[in-house]
């Protein structure tokens, strides 16, 4: 059974496998002959899982951005698209919004439960109701707050540590997948084991992706060996500067960056115009574009500002245009740079150039976060670029290895017409483990390969 609906404006898919599951945690119920129990358990888990989400989607909300609540088997999805990002502080409330807004509920019930007794006159089977709605909602929370990988307290996790520590992040969350299926096997609770097990494994696969190391975000490419060197102190005042944006440390990077300025005898042109860049980064961070403008202007009187910084401004201040001239430029001169790549993406799909936006990202798909590029991806089908949205979904598919990327591959290809290509990755999709064979013959966009090139690789249901 599988529901759609809109609840205050927020798109709820609940597929079939959310039931059953919510079925077989119940089960003991149902054995023990306690059919309305049962029942009462399956409407407990699906508010519960829904405030939950719920609480995701608020926090969403506030950004302007429109959420999509899906529950699944593994529990429930909170997904979102946006062309602008969000702040890492930002993520990490989004994140904890969800078990939070369970924990206010079960706050709530327990305190009418505790202190107005007339609540008690009510038919057993809706207090015993309520009682559960409270344990489910907690344990559900605190199990969500975990640092595991793709629960909540792993997203936390993943943003506080930035994206430069990926690596380290899959590291832990693996690590603490690991240990927990361990407490939990031996609790009996078999659910549980099996869901931590597969987050251990998807951390597995994360932590092999992730590059061992990746530039600074900020960090301007030092290919001109013109440049006089730096003096240490200088040079070792801007290292600390730069990984304090990263880490979104703003007032320490203005101070830094402020130390760098102050030197005397004045340090050479290009750390004062980097000194200058770092604190516009740290303005933009802090959303005060009008002084992130002025830090510009004044990184300019040094040399050339960096590009990825202009580009940037332009784009807090609505100035498409402009930031794509200065983005195209720079890209055409030779910088690759995701920090270059990524806003230009975002004014193109902004500006109605959705395939050359998906040329781009392709181009440097590598660099690209997994949630970014499929993002990319999704748009790219949506608005009819079929062709990239396949090429983005297959390159996603060969660096992670997951079913889902290849079939999205496949879908796409059908699409656009390339049936062979689509039958392929099809093919790809099932060897990597897809076996939904009932979602695939219901699929439109496979209603070209229903004929019998389909049943070929997955049987009709």
């Amino acid at each position: 059974m599988r529901m759609s609906f809109r609840l205050f404006g927020v798109p709820v898919d609940v597929q079939l496998g959310f039931w059953l599951s919510a079925a077989l945690l119940g089960f003991g119920r149902l054995v023990a002959e306690q059919y309305q129990r049962f029942l009462v358990w399956i409407i407990v888990v699906f508010l519960s899982v829904l405030m939950h989400e719920f609480g995701h989607a608020l926090a969403i909300k506030r950004h302007r951005i429109e959420p999509e609540i899906t529950l699944h088997f593994m529990g429930g999805t909170t997904t979102w698209r946006s062309l602008m990002p969000l702040g890492r502080l930002q993520h990490v409330i989004i994140s904890l919004a969800g078990p939070f807004a369970g924990f206010f509920v079960a706050g709530i019930l327990y305190l009418l439960l505790s202190y107005v007794p007339a609540l008690h006159a009510l038919p057993p089977m809706l207090i015993y109701g309520m009682d559960t709605l409270i344990w489910v909602n907690v344990v559900w929370g605190v199990l969500n707050l975990i640092p595991v990988l793709p629960f909540d307290g792993g997203h936390v996790l993943e943003h506080a540590l930035g994206p430069k520590r990926g690596r380290l992040t899959a590291a832990i969350s693996g690590v603490a997948a690991v240990l927990l299926a361990i407490v939990f096997l031996q609790m009996g609770f078999i659910f549980f084991t099996f869901i931590l097990v597969m987050s251990a494994f998807q951390s597995l696969q994360r932590f092999r992706s992730e590059p061992a190391a990746s530039s600074p975000v900020v960090n301007r490419r030092r290919a001109a060996l013109q440049d006089e060197p730096l003096p240490p102190e200088t040079e070792q005042l801007l290292q600390r500067a730069r990984r304090a944006v990263e880490d979104e440390r703003t007032d320490e990077a203005r101070a830094l960056a402020g130390e760098v300025l102050a030197q005397s005898p004045a340090p050479p042109k290009r750390a004062l115009r980097e000194a200058h860049e770092l604190i516009g980064w740290a303005h933009l961070l802090l959303g005060d574009t009008k002084a992130a403008v002025d830090a510009v202007a004044q990184a300019r009187k040094h040399g050339e500002p960096d590009p990825a910084l202009v580009g940037a401004v332009h784009l807090a201040q609505g100035e498409l245009k402009q930031a794509r001239k200065v983005l195209e430029a720079a890209r055409e001169a030779g910088d690759d740079r995701k920090e270059i790549a990524g806003p230009l993406i975002r004014v193109l799909v902004e500006q109605g150039e959705v395939a050359r936006a998906a040329a781009v990202a392709l181009d440097i798909v590598e660099q690209l976060s997994e949630d970014d590029a499929r993002r990319m991806a999704e748009i790219a089908f949506e608005r009819g670029a079929f062709d990239w949205s396949a090429r983005l979904y297959e390159a996603i598919f060969r660096r992670i290895g997951q079913s889902e990327d290849a079939y999205d591959a496949a879908r796409a290809s059908a699409k656009d017409g390339n049936l062979d290509r689509a039958l392929e990755l099809l093919r790809d999709a099932v060897e990597a483990g897809f076996s939904d064979r009932a979602r695939a013959w219901s699929d439109s966009a496979f209603e070209a390969l229903r004929g019998g090139p389909l049943e070929t690789v997955l049987p009709r249901p």
